[in-house]
């Protein structure tokens, strides 16, 4: 979903003449900049045949999702100053929409981010300061129960005889 905004996004900084308004929680409105309100013709494009919608002359335009997703090909057309020149611009939209989402901000983001850091940073140096061995004295060795010179074994061309 992240990723998809994100392409949303960058196709409107490619293209500022059409964006993507508002992602609301049933659709998503898209507006067609640079026309004038009444004058702008929209257009749907239905497997391949693309049909005009009738009775919307607005900038805008709210597209309703259907089954939680908004999908499809939208054009918006309009004339410039000249009436033979003509504007269009195409939208593809394939947007996830819910009622009950929660829509994240990027402080907010950033400071859930820098906080989990902090926290899981805290963590770590305690745990390191309770398992370094810091006694103040000296150490003390583990006892050894092998002598440091042991006798060396008894020569076997050495025979005691009793």
């Amino acid at each position: 979903m992240i990723l998809m905004s994100f392409m949303f996004l960058l196709a409107a900084a490619v293209n500022p003449a059409q964006s993507i308004q508002e992602i609301k929680s049933d659709g998503v409105i898209i507006l067609c900049s640079g026309g004038e309100d009444g004058k702008v013709k929209w257009f749907k494009d239905n497997n391949n045949k693309e049909e005009e919608i009738k009775d919307h002359g607005n900038l805008t335009y709210e597209v309703k999702a259907d089954q939680g997703i908004v999908k499809g090909f939208y054009r918006c057309e309009y004339e410039k100053t000249d009436p033979y020149e003509k504007k269009k611009y195409v939208f593809f939209l394939r947007v996830q929409v819910c009622e009950n989402c929660y829509e994240l901000s990027r402080l907010r983001a950033a400071a859930v981010i820098l906080g989990d850091v902090l926290f899981t940073g805290g963590v770590i140096f305690i745990i390191y300061r309770f398992t370094t061995k810091n006694s103040g004295g000296t150490q003390k060795r583990a006892s050894n129960s092998r002598a440091v010179n042991p006798p060396p074994p008894p020569n076997p061309d050495y025979a005691v005889c009793m």
